[in-house]
Formats: structure tokens, sequence, C-alpha cells
């Protein structure tokens, strides 16, 4: 197999996609529940970084996701108030990865696999709760930004408070582009 990179030659190009939903499950400890319906406050910003390609498997692009901005009104665990995940350098202080696998012989706007690992601040009434390990999400892209694209989520994520106690989980993560 052989691999060709220009890693030397690095260069990013920097995306914004500029409207997204979102929804997620949302389960406290004490066994409090909701289905949170998030809209985008502010355009997540990418970066498309240098390319890998295999004669093997395609292409691998990598995207580094810099920020994650999302509010939702809670109807059941905190009703009336505002629950907002912020992710990236705003969030938990790095880009989040992001990957497209282009197969060989085939389009990007064929459609493709993509998958990104996100790692949110959850600011909550009860304070902000965190994950440590990522939210994997998965879909079919067409093009970047990854427009009329849906990615979802297929594991439960356990969540953390400000002092790495265990609070809950999220899980059914799904995002609408």
């Amino acid at each position: 197999m052989k691999t060709v990179s220009s890693k030397k030659n690095a260069k990013q190009v920097t995306m914004t996609l500029e409207n997204s939903n979102s929804k997620t499950y949302l389960e406290l400890l004490d066994g409090r529940s909701e289905e949170l319906q998030f809209t985008q406050v502010a355009p997540t910003e990418f970066t498309v970084n240098d390319s890998e390609f295999s004669l093997k498997s395609g292409i691998n692009v990598e995207l580094g996701i810099k920020n994650v901005d999302l509010v939702a009104t809670s109807s059941v665990i905190w009703p009336g108030q505002t629950i907002r995940v912020r992710g990236g350098l705003h969030g938990q202080g790095a880009a989040m990865k992001a990957q497209a696998t282009i197969p060989f012989n085939r389009k990007m706007a064929d459609g493709v696999q993509g998958e990104s690992w996100l790692y949110w601040v959850i600011e909550t009434p009860e304070g902000e709760f965190h994950n440590k390990q990522a939210i994997h999400m998965k879909g079919t892209l067409k093009g970047l930004p990854p427009k009329n694209a849906t990615f979802y989520s297929d594991s439960v994520t356990p969540l953390f408070d400000s002092e790495d106690n265990q609070v809950g989980t999220v899980y059914g993560c799904l995002q609408s582009n």
C-alpha cells in the first residue's frame, strides 16, 4: 500500500457552516431526562487539512472543528431555562476532529462516509457538564462544507461536572446541516 501526503507543504482551508439543527437526549443520574432540540447560535468554523491518498483505500480528508455553539430551551428537566453547548476552542479549548473518507474511484458528491469526535461543555442551571470520551458521530457527506448532511451517534457518552463526578449521559445525538 502506497500512501502519498504533502505534509511539508501543508495548507489549511477554513470553511464555515452557517446553519445546523441538533438534538440529543440528556439523562441525569437522578433519572431526569429529556430530548433537547438545539439551534446554532453562531456559524461553525472548521479547517480542512491536508489529505492523505492511498491507492488501496482512496483519500482521507482531515477536518478540525474550531467551534460549536448551540442553545436549547429545556421543557422537562429545567423548564424554560436555556441549555448551551460549546465545543472546540470555546468549549474544551482545542479543535475537535472530523474526517471524510473518499474511496478510490469515487467522488465526494456521490456520498462518502464522514465521522466526527465531539467534546462538549454543556452549560446548565446545575453547572457545567463535559464529556471525557468523544461523542462519535457518523454520516454521509456530499461536499464541504457538509450541507444537506445528517450525522448521528449510536453510543451513550458519560457526562461529568467540574469536579469530575459523573452526573449523567447523552445519547441519540443527531445533527442536520
